[in-house]
């Protein structure tokens, strides 16, 4: 007996498609719904063998209804509708519809539908019952012992006896293929019964835990299962919500599962590393791999010294352009197995930050390497390496700007040092230049650009302000003091004195008597 659910917001509807129902097959059960939202919740109570829904309806149309129905059930919808929009149709079949048919219903379209049905309930029910036969047979078995049994199976090392172990235990015989999934999480066994039931709307498979990796997914399909269209299961929303990266990769199809299983496993691992650089899709199969285990990811040297250059200049914008014109490169198809680009990657990083001697100091250096370690060893899509490489080359620039900040800093404050300590000395732009290894042209630029000042104004400043206060205290003659600041012509030094405080040296000398005068 089948159990049928109707879901239409129409009472008449309902009436006259239950009676042809009951016509029909009157052996069989319905159900109906009033609309989608009611028709969710009953089919989270049980589960129908069909169910016919409208596609006009208030709220929440059929199709919507499809699209949030559980993936396992949406192969068992049939849409109704009283258009012949082959939008309508088209929309169904993306949803994985089992039919679609127009109102009023053909009695003799639905009995076709029925007799699909039948068989593929027929289908299930055997299924199901050789999917209660392996459990029975694990059962009775040792459960590690059988776990170690799959896990030889799927590495290639089962011995010959040890075999025939297995092909007792196994749901399917004969040729196959084999499916890895793989993400950044633990699977459970719970999840691997789920993913079995969904590949089983394909045909015959079964699902287990990699013995030796629980973020791994091993999927055996049989003879009968088309690979392309079972692995839409792993595009699912409803299977890569919160898994973080998952990826699934198809094997070839081998003649005889019990005995090349292992080869199928092998390809799918190697199909599966594609999602490396396509991280927008989840499925790969071996016999459309674009990787290329042969290709080493080269890189030009004039790219290279291009990066080493604008690291050097401390050039964030230029180092930007280099590192991204180098991944551009890299990422052309057919692409280098992702090991190879991640080692790539490290060495060019590593180089870099050697190469430069600011960056090999202590701490500093220690840092940077376990950041680069970090990055290659554990980033599982394309995306995360270049924007993680594009994050070490940065801080590289702006820890090297960081330091040259502080340095001309410092070097201003050695500048001004000296010339405090040297001011009665015959110094001039020129020697300073020299003193601080640089050229006068560049020390005058950069002074300027510092202090918003020239050098020889600056030292003249010094120069008069040392003698302004001597010349308040101390008796010593004006030439005395001209000498003692550095200038070696008395005449020269009355010039620029007056030019600076408008009056001479003696001058100044006086007023300041007198005011200590009027003051005493």
């Amino acid at each position: 007996m089948l159990h049928f659910l109707l879901v239409d917001d129409e009472p008449g509807h309902v009436i006259g498609f239950t009676k042809l129902l009951g016509k029909l097959r009157p052996g069989d059960a319905v159900s109906s719904a009033r609309s989608g939202e009611e028709a969710l919740r009953l089919c989270e109570r049980r589960v129908f063998d069909l169910i016919f829904t409208d596609i006009r309806m208030p709220q929440m149309t059929g199709l919507e209804f499809m699209e949030k129905l559980d993936p396992a059930n949406r192969t068992k919808v049939v849409v109704l509708s009283g258009y012949d929009f082959f939008e309508y149709a088209q929309q169904a079949i993306t949803f994985g519809a089992f039919g679609y048919l127009l109102k009023p219903v053909d009695a003799a379209k639905l009995q076709e539908v029925f007799a699909r049905a039948e068989q593929i309930s027929e289908r299930e029910r055997r299924d199901r019952l050789r999917q209660q036969e392996l459990a029975a047979r694990i059962d009775r078995m040792e459960p590690a012992y059988s776990g170690k049994l799959l896990q030889s199976w799927i590495d290639g090392t089962l011995s010959g006896d040890r075999l025939g172990e297995l092909k007792v235990i196994l749901p399917i015989a004969g040729a196959g293929a084999a499916v890895s999934v793989k993400r950044n999480s633990s699977f459970g066994p719970e999840e691997a019964s789920r993913v079995q039931t969904l590949l089983r709307r394909y045909g015959g498979c079964f699902c287990f835990v990699n013995g030796h990796d629980d973020e791994e997914l091993i999927c055996v399909l049989g003879d009968g299962v088309d690979p392309q269209a079972a692995g839409q299961v792993f595009e699912e929303p409803e299977l890569r919500f919160g898994a973080g990266h998952l990826s699934a990769g198809i094997g070839s199809r081998r003649d005889s599962l019990l005995e090349e299983a292992h080869i199928s496993v092998r390809e799918a691992r190697f199909a599966r590393q594609e999602y490396f650089y396509e991280e927008d899709r989840a499925v790969f199969a071996i016999g459309a791999s674009r990787l290329d285990r042969e290709r080493i990811p080269a890189l030009a040297s004039a790219a290279e010294t291009a990066l080493k250059e604008a690291l050097r200049s401390g050039d964030e914008q230029a180092v930007t352009a280099a590192l991204a014109g180098m991944f551009r490169e890299w990422r052309s198809p057919p692409y280098p197995l992702p090991h190879r680009l991640r080692d790539k990657c490290k060495l060019l990083l590593v180089k870099m930050i050697e190469d430069h001697d600011l960056l090999r100091e202590g701490s500093l250096h220690d840092d940077f390497l376990r950041e680069i370690e970090v990055l290659t060893e554990h980033t599982a899509v394309y995306s995360q390496l270049e924007g993680g490489a594009l994050e070490v080359v940065v801080r590289a620039v702006r820890t090297i700007k960081e330091w040259k900040e502080n340095h001309r800093h410092q070097l201003v404050q050695r500048c001004l040092a000296y010339i405090d300590e040297h001011y009665r000395s015959d110094i001039s732009l020129e020697s300073t230049a020299q003193k601080f290894g640089l050229s006068a042209g560049y020390f005058s630029q950069y002074f300027k650009n510092k202090l918003k000042i020239n050098f020889t104004v600056y030292l003249n400043q010094v120069r008069l302000s040392k003698a302004k206060a001597m010349l308040e205290h101390e008796t010593l003659r004006v030439y005395k003091i001209a000498e003692a600041v550095g200038y070696q012509d008395v005449k020269y030094f009355n010039r620029v004195f007056k030019k600076e405080f408008g009056m001479t040296p003696e001058e100044y000398r006086k007023t300041i008597r007198i005011l200590r005068q009027k003051r005493g």
